[in-house]
């Protein structure tokens, strides 16, 4: 047996994996291997085939649209709370606008594009947990795009830093000035301007390469509302406690309950 094949629920950092019972958690970590993830990887390019599934451990990925000759504009992040691979949930494997890069480097668990859909068609848990994972996707990427257009920069930035923080499941986020404005479409002097700001009022303190959040209420209150309303439908999409409260049976939501998404 593989160290992969040998895990359990319990010792999975994936939050969406720790989600399925052990029957169907044992069939899709057979398939499964570990992979490392590199910063500025790109694990899928705009209008190439996706080749694999990847359930973030650890790390950050964000998923870019195309705004022009190879400018892009980050539509959404993953990280340990998600998986790389929308195309394949819905049935095609290619994403005609959006390329998905490594941001933070990390590791995933990844399975091959036909062994992930032969997986989708006899796993009827993973099926469910995935579309509303789909779901969820939906609410970010359209309510991000609101934010974009409508909130000052300063709490769209705030908004990121708390979305950063939560797929990364830490407070210290690695990640450039240049990098944060490129994800933003936004210039970076004037990511460097609202940050200080931030810094300024103790909110966040910064190093070379590094944004650590120090009081997250703090930024939480000076963030917009698209924050609060993500971050709710996650948990209303995602918990254990209400992932399974239509499920179709009462097994599923038996078994929801013996598997917690958070420690």
């Amino acid at each position: 047996m593989s160290p992969v094949e040998a895990r359990s629920a319990g010792t999975l950092q994936n939050k969406l994996l720790r989600l399925l019972p052990p029957e169907e958690l044992s069939v899709l970590l057979e398939s499964a291997e570990k992979a490392e993830l590199r910063p500025r990887q790109v694990l899928q390019h705009w209008k190439l085939p996706m080749e694999y599934i990847y359930f973030l451990e650890s790390g950050l990925v964000s998923v870019a649209a195309r705004v022009g000759n190879e400018n892009f504009v980050e539509v959404w992040l993953i990280g340990s709370d998600g998986c790389v691979g929308v195309p394949l949930m819905l049935g095609t494997q290619i994403a005609p606008l959006h390329r998905r890069i490594v941001q933070v480097g990390g590791t995933a668990l990844r399975i091959a594009a036909p062994a992930f859909r032969e997986m989708l068609q006899r796993l009827p848990v993973l099926h469910t947990l995935l579309n509303r994972y789909v779901a969820f996707l939906l609410v970010q990427t359209s309510q991000c795009g609101a934010c974009n257009l409508r909130h000052p920069l300063k709490q769209r930035l705030a908004r990121w830093l708390l979305l950063a923080r939560r797929s990364l499941n830490a407070g210290e986020i690695p990640l450039t000035h240049e990098v944060i404005g490129q994800l933003l479409g936004v210039r970076r002097a004037s990511v460097t301007e609202r940050l200080e700001e931030l810094e300024a009022e103790g909110v966040i303190s910064t190093r070379r390469r590094f944004i650590q959040i120090e009081r997250v209420q703090e930024l939480e209150r000076m963030s917009c509302d698209c924050f609060g309303l993500i971050d709710r439908e996650y948990h209303r999409q995602l918990d254990p406690g209400s992932c399974w409260t239509n499920a179709s049976s009462a097994e599923d939501h038996k078994r929801a309950h013996h598997h917690p998404i958070w420690p």
